[in-house]
């Protein structure tokens, strides 16, 4: 039995065997053949190019119905291209000219083409070198028997009730395991606070990252419990441990019991303030846990999802009935976030600067939409289009100037009369509101709440800016504080603005989510929480025991603190009330 340590996510517990993910890179063998040896290469060859065209075949077979259109179109485009010539015979042609084994000559031949891509002018062509590459990484695999753990649309194990084990996961990757049944995940890298934390935590199941070298020390099938709240991996577990875990685990559910009792209450403080608990979601499939707690609606939709694990953008239809399935299955307000891209959440498909919005501090959200209109423009159309079925909402991430709001106010405005110009309906009166996520932005806010229909403070990225340091690097990630004094100043400022202009402030950041803060939010005058459906009950068991009266001195106590660990002793009395 073995213990690691690590930074927990979720208060789960899951135990299951592991699913160890294989690094990527391809050792390629390179050896001389004699001659009577060329002709069982090539055949060796064939049978390697007809085991992979047989997988995609069966991908194609079962691939579920509500995947999107390109799915079997990647597939199909990665089929022809397994056998077109310049892969097929010329990798033979070299295995039998310079008498070399199939890997080498196969890799060499894909070396050719995707210098050729690399050196074309059209940005979408020159990404097509992915596609040789992964095609020929298909074909070596198969050629050197190497079994592909892989987190990808390729992927066709049964992935159900398994541990995944790697050495970090993108949100795309995390995204992909979504309805895959996956018990757990367990990462060497990250942080807490990295958006593939929080997809985990909307996914509603425990998970430990940032544990620096589990890869070394955890075989594939190795029996695992990962215990979410305490951040601790168990390899091969004692009896005694896995009964006393066990245990926990019935615990926890019933825990939940208790709280799904909470479904129909009015959340309302114990002195009777109404507070609005909303949910935040990731996909359509998302809808029915928002159902479940009855939240108030959706708070904020991250549209990016729609995005990702393809090899283009979705169009203006496909994002439009996307959109109109949440607006009338929620059947209450739905905020949609438009394109928040950059940092760690990256899209599979090229655009120029990409390059740019991986970074934190580059060419990302309301940023990369306003310099891609091709991106921008179908999804403000759906948009509004989809406003026309429910009580829809328009939520621009990142805004840090007056310039961003005037010109996507302006887009919108524009976008308006183009559907009325056409007969298309869409609601006149929809609200916009803007993501406080940037200091500059939390300091204008009392501005900001002028041009804008309400505000939503993202705490994540607002603390990190503020403290200067990139949530996704564990390296750095310990001073990550939401209770350091320069933060809730200016998540107080931003309430304020919103009570002096009249307009609804939101707080969908991690902060909402966990009932630490719960009262201290309250207390600065918060009336809207938007978090994942998971911590919505146990957010209003706290708000329904929250007496407001008695919460403005210790909330003193904490806004006048010098220091975060003056704050957080402060914090402590305050939720001992």
């Amino acid at each position: 039995m073995l213990s690691l340590f690590g930074s927990g996510i979720g208060r789960g517990i899951a135990i299951g065997p592991a699913y160890l993910l294989k690094n990527s890179d391809i050792e390629i063998p390179n050896f001389t053949l004699e001659s009577g040896e060329i002709a069982g290469e090539v055949k060796r060859f064939r049978s390697a190019v007809l085991t992979t065209e047989n997988t995609y075949k069966a991908l194609l077979k079962n691939l579920p119905k509500d995947a999107p259109k390109e799915s079997a179109a990647f597939i199909n485009a990665h089929m022809l291209m397994l056998r077109d010539p310049m892969i097929m015979d010329k990798s033979i042609k070299i295995i039998r000219e310079e008498m070399v084994n199939a890997e080498y000559a196969l890799q060499a031949q894909a070396d050719i083409l995707i210098k050729v891509f690399e050196q074309m002018e059209d940005t979408y062509l020159r990404a097509k070198k992915g596609d040789v590459q992964h095609v020929t990484n298909r074909i070596l695999r198969n050629l050197l028997g190497i079994v592909s753990h892989t987190l990808d649309e390729f992927n066709d194990e049964d992935l159900d009730g398994k541990i995944i084990v790697g050495k970090d996961l993108s949100p795309a990757e995390t995204m992909f395991i979504k309805d895959r049944k996956v018990a757990s995940f367990v990462t060497d890298i990250g942080s807490q606070i990295s958006h593939t934390a929080i997809i985990a935590r909307s996914l509603r199941m425990p998970a430990v990252v940032g544990l620096h070298g589990s890869t070394r020390y955890i075989d594939n099938g190795d029996l695992l419990i990962v215990d979410g709240m305490r951040g601790i991996i168990i390899v091969n577990p004692s009896a005694n441990v896995l009964r006393e875990y066990k245990t926990r685990q019935s615990k926890i559910r019933a825990r939940q019991k208790e709280l799904n009792a909470l479904t129909k209450k009015l959340s309302k403080t114990a002195d009777g303030k109404r507070i609005q608990l909303l949910a935040n979601i990731d996909t359509a499939k998302d809808v029915k846990a928002v159902t479940r707690v009855n939240a108030a609606g959706v708070g904020l939709y991250r549209t990016e999802y729609l995005f990702m694990n393809r090899s283009q953008s979705p169009n203006e239809a496909e994002q439009y009935r996307e959109y109109k399935r949440i607006a009338i299955s929620v059947g209450k307000p739905v905020v949609i976030r438009t394109l928040d891209i950059g940092g760690d959440k990256q899209l599979d498909f090229s655009y120029p600067n990409k390059q740019s919005s991986e970074s934190p501090l580059g060419l990302r959200a309301v940023r990369m939409c306003l310099n891609h209109m091709e991106i921008f423009k179908p999804q403000l159309r759906a948009i509004l289009r989809a406003s026309a079925f429910g009580k829809v909402s328009i939520m621009i991430p990142m805004v840090s100037n007056f310039d961003e709001i005037n010109q996507v106010l302006t887009i919108i405005k524009q976008t308006k009369a183009e559907l009325k110009s056409e007969g298309i309906n869409y609601d006149s009166r929809i609200k916009v509101g803007g993501m406080i996520e940037v200091p500059a932005a939390a300091i204008m806010a009392d501005l900001f709440a002028q041009k804008l229909d309400f505000l939503s403070i993202g705490t994540n990225d607002l603390i990190q800016y503020t403290l200067a340091i990139d949530r996704v690097d564990d390296a750095v990630n310990y001073l990550y504080d939401p209770m350091h004094p320069a933060v809730l100043q200016l998540i107080k400022q931003v309430i304020k603005a919103g009570k002096k202009a009249n307009i609804p402030v939101s707080l969908c950041g991690e902060m909402a989510g966990n009932i630490r803060y719960t009262r201290l939010l309250l207390g600065l005058g918060l009336k809207n929480f938007s978090m994942d459906s998971t911590y919505l009950l146990d957010v209003k068991d706290r708000v329904l025991t929250a007496d407001t009266s008695k919460l403005k001195y210790f909330v003193n106590k904490i806004m006048n603190a010098d220091n975060p660990g003056q704050a957080r002793d402060h914090l402590a009395k305050l939720n001992q009330l």
